[in-house]
């Protein structure tokens, strides 16, 4: 496995993680909370990507960030089902996990 430099934002890779860190050390994380209680497919139907990889990377400013990645190292994101402009909250009812082309591809649908 080849790892990619950059990253998702442009963050620089820094260390791949265990996985299972989602279950354990993630699991009430802001952000990551949403892969351990709903698991890390894509939540648009017909999209087949998993997220696969946790990776620590270095962002802009030389700070650390933790994100989950598909195969081919395609970011997975957290949509908001009903999107906050459309008065959707950040509660874990309203998040599901999607992979950064199909969350783009949504918007604020």
């Amino acid at each position: 496995m080849q790892i990619p430099k950059t990253l998702g934002h442009q963050y620089t890779f820094v260390e791949l993680l265990e996985l299972e860190l989602l279950n354990i050390r993630f699991a009430n994380h802001k952000r990551l909370r949403v892969f351990h209680h709903k698991g890390r497919r894509c939540a648009n139907e017909g999209c087949d990507k998993v997220g696969v990889y946790l990776i620590k990377a270095r962002n802009h400013a030389g700070g650390y960030h933790i994100d989950l990645y598909t195969e081919s190292f395609e970011l997975m994101t957290i949509d908001h089902i009903v999107p906050k402009s459309k008065g959707g909250t950040n509660d874990l009812e309203n998040l599901q996990p999607m992979c950064n082309a199909c969350n783009a591809r949504k918007a604020d649908k």
